[in-house]
């Protein structure tokens, strides 16, 4: 099974990506992975190169769930993927997971990325306006493998 799951963030991409995973035994790959080097004087991008490598080596695997916001680069996993879902809850939801996260980070010094929330709140801005349109056109020619979840209750029950 190969499983791609892109939202907004703070939608719950990677807790579903993780309850999925504990149920299928199917490995999951966060998008940030591809896409960052992550260091402690903050975060460095691949190059194109880098991540095209590394997205390779992920989609040659008979079964993988990948997931992120991010959908510019790497398109070929949603065609490669026998199942999309996009997740597309509430934006309190978001703004609540964004502030907990932040406030959480910041109180258990987590991950250096998760220290500011400005940009977080900026990219949450920008997929509600531009992105969820964007995705959503892009995904057309995928349809009979879209699925759209828009409560999280259903998310954590899903099969």
């Amino acid at each position: 099974m190969k499983i791609r799951i892109i939202g907004p963030v703070g939608s719950g991409k990677t807790t579903f990506a993780n309850a999925l995973s504990k149920q299928t035994g199917i490995p999951v790959t966060a998008l940030d992975t591809l896409n960052w080097h992550r260091m402690v004087t903050g975060d460095v991008h691949k190059t194109p190169a880098e991540r095209q490598t590394e997205l390779n080596h992920v989609l040659r695997q008979n079964h993988w769930i990948i997931e992120g916001t991010q959908y510019r680069h790497g398109q070929a996993v949603f065609g490669a993927a026998d199942i999309i879902y996009v997740l597309d809850v509430p934006l309190w939801l978001n703004i609540f997971r964004l502030i907990t996260r932040w406030l959480d980070t910041r109180m258990n010094h987590g991950p250096r990325q998760y220290q500011q929330i400005w940009p977080y709140v900026k990219w949450l801005k920008q997929w509600y306006r531009y992105d969820k349109l964007a995705v959503l056109a892009l995904l057309t020619p995928y349809r009979d493998k879209v699925k759209i979840v828009k409560a999280f209750d259903k998310i954590k029950t899903l099969e």
